[in-house]
């Protein structure tokens, strides 16, 4: 049984990855990218037609987009992360906003694949703009996304203990506003009709069930249309103390791992 998951988890490792902007490929290339991406997409969510698809993640009105792509062992795509850069003038102030897509086929999640490449993106944009605020918008259509902030951000927005301050609140409201996605319900602005629905792994549905976690708790109380495709509007400050701790915390996570597959067996 050992043998057999371990040859499992090399069929279902990552070997390679690319960064591509759709903007420098041809119409013919992007076209054909667009619908390669789009493949592996109906394999991780429901609900998205192409072209829904296309303009949130290979063409968006964005001033710049990159998209990494994942290959499995044979150099097949398994998944994708698309980050783009927006500027908004939020209260008088030019502002840059972060926005992603990610996704894996089921059996390639759980490793923290896309992780480095959207913090070494938002790095690079508060390092490139150091005076200007940058903030992440995300609105999360499942509840493993939610706990992947809480865990690694110590400031994240809404969050069951520090809520939502008002100031934070305002921003996240207005930079939600300057985008397509309307809100599922005139009560509650934080919570946007996507539309994306997330087709859960066992591990994801586990985590789901764990009623013994704030975080998961929380999500589920703020967005329980999250099973139809609705999403949280969640903000991140990109500061460079609040990327340092996410940094910091995945790293010590890693090493906390390593520790454990050399800990002999009991």
């Amino acid at each position: 049984m050992r043998m057999d998951s371990t040859a499992t988890a090399d069929r279902c490792r990552i070997t390679g990855r690319r960064t591509v902007d759709p903007s420098r490929l041809s119409p013919s290339a992007r076209d054909a990218f667009g619908r390669e991406l789009y493949a592996i997409h109906r394999q991780i969510f429901s609900g998205v037609t192409e072209e829904r698809f296309r303009s949130h993640v290979i063409e968006p009105p964005a001033e710049s987009t990159a998209v990494q792509i994942y290959l499995g062992a044979g150099g097949e795509v398994v998944g994708y992360c698309a980050v783009h850069r927006y500027r908004r003038r939020i209260g008088g102030r030019d502002t840059i906003v972060l926005r992603a897509e990610a996704g894996l086929r089921p059996e390639y999640r759980g490793r923290g694949t896309t992780y480095w490449f959207g913090m070494i993106r938002a790095l690079a944009e508060k390092l490139r703009h150091p005076f200007t605020a940058v903030y992440y918008l995300g609105t999360l259509v499942h509840t493993s996304s939610y706990h992947l902030f809480f865990k690694y951000f110590p400031r994240v927005y809404p969050h069951p203990d520090l809520g939502f301050p008002e100031a934070a609140r305002a921003v996240a409201l207005e930079l939600a506003d300057s985008f397509p996605d309307p809100a599922a319900d005139a009560s509650d602005p934080l919570v946007r009709a996507v539309g994306w629905i997330t087709i859960e792994t066992p591990q994801e549905k586990a985590l789901d069930r764990r009623g013994d976690l704030p975080d998961v708790r929380y999500f589920k109380s703020r967005n329980p249309g999250y099973v139809a495709g609705q999403g949280l509007v969640v903000l991140v400050p990109i500061t460079f103390g609040n990327v340092a701790a996410a940094m910091l915390a995945r790293l010590g996570e890693l090493a906390r791992l390593a520790v454990r597959r050399h800990e002999p067996p009991l």
